[in-house]
């Protein structure tokens, strides 16, 4: 975007050559890919700390609108009208210089953040590290890697890689002011971490390679597999949870929030689009599991439904489905109640499978 605004520049020529075109790309390119990866999106929008980089961001965002305004307005007019306003070429010229300086701004503002972030988040992790080894969970860091990705949704996930284990933190939960921050998301991955390290059952590569490669030869469809692991997955958050609850003071009550801002969104109780039924399903299998896995949690965290949002949620979803979601949401909610962490790997393994089986029934509607 930077390089796009030499293309602006009065006096170069490039406005009456075809490769004056090339920064206008470049320009439109690097605007188009931040919204894509919604880095621009994160800057404007949601509730964050105030800082100087957002400023510049949201301002020079600003300008830049401001500026393209006299250029669109005569386009447009003569377009509909046939006609455009007095004096089009002094606006225009005066708009060119001020969108310029709000895209100069903007990108001011993107170079600080950037810059700023890799600390921020050595500094979190650093703090996170010597609260989990006070509390008695130490990690051991020295294979231990953190990462930053812009383009993930959720705000954090970890995984084991050979011997090392990885944490992937999405920008959104450095600066959000949400329930759940910065500290919190990273005391939570390494508590998955921790729990990859002490070969917890739920965490355990091997037991869950046992269960999910014989079930995942029944289907054949990628997508199949991935919703599958999906449903595992929130299994193993709830003993990362109960890791961070233990770490973190205030976790309860911060995850507690988190989730009644979930539910409270319509996503909560959107049923899943696709073009194939099969694939709904599926879809809708797993928005039961991930909905009765949050209302649990709040049962976890000792947290009483006082507005009441939880239960709207579930008998707003429940009554679009099939009476067997029902039957499915009941089950899922003891097992995720169930689960303790000093389970063995034999009742784990046996939970699972019963979970996984329950869940595929679901979503093969049986």
């Amino acid at each position: 975007m930077l390089a796009g605004t030499t293309g602006l520049v009065p006096g170069t020529g490039l406005e009456n050559n075809w490769y004056g075109y090339i920064p206008i790309g470049l320009l439109v390119g690097g605007f188009i890919y931040l919204m894509w990866i919604g880095e621009l999106p994160r800057f404007w929008f949601g509730p964050q700390t105030k800082r100087t980089a957002r400023t510049l961001v949201v301002r020079g965002t600003q300008a830049a609108f401001i500026g393209a305004l006299p250029a669109m307005l005569l386009a447009y007019g003569e377009i509909l009208f046939g006609r455009g306003y007095p004096y089009p070429n002094i606006a225009v010229s005066i708009g060119s210089i001020l969108f310029g300086i709000g895209i100069v701004t903007l990108n001011i503002g993107l170079i600080l953040e950037w810059q700023r972030l890799s600390r921020v988040v050595d500094n979190a992790a650093h703090k996170a590290l010597d609260m989990m080894k006070v509390s008695g969970f130490a990690v051991a860091d020295s294979r231990l890697w953190i990462g930053i990705d812009l383009t993930q949704n959720d705000y954090g996930y970890s995984y084991e890689s050979d011997d090392e284990f990885v944490i992937v933190l999405n920008t959104g939960c450095v600066y959000g002011s949400g329930a759940r921050g910065l500290y919190q998301t990273i005391i939570h991955e390494m508590s998955h971490v921790y729990l990859f390290q002490k070969k917890h059952p739920s965490h355990d590569e091997k037991t869950l390679k046992e269960i999910y490669d014989p079930i995942v030869k029944r289907f054949p469809k990628k997508w199949q597999w991935r919703i599958i692991r999906s449903a595992i997955y929130y299994s193993q958050e709830v003993f990362a949870e109960d890791t961070t609850f233990k770490v973190l003071e205030g976790a309860r009550t911060a995850w507690a929030r988190a989730i009644i801002e979930y539910l409270r969104r319509r996503r909560a109780i959107q049923k899943t689009l696709a073009i194939s039924s099969k694939r709904r399903m599926w879809g809708n299998a797993l928005l039961v599991v991930r909905n009765c896995y949050y209302q649990t949690e709040m049962e976890r965290c000792e947290v009483p439904n006082l507005t009441g949002t939880a239960t709207k949620a579930k008998r707003k979803l429940l009554s679009s489905l099939p009476s067997a979601a029902s039957n499915a949401f009941e089950y899922f909610s003891q097992v995720f109640l169930g689960l303790r962490d000093d389970i063995t790997v034999e009742d784990y393994k046996k939970t699972l499978e019963d979970y996984l089986s329950k869940f595929i029934g679901l979503a093969e509607g049986g």
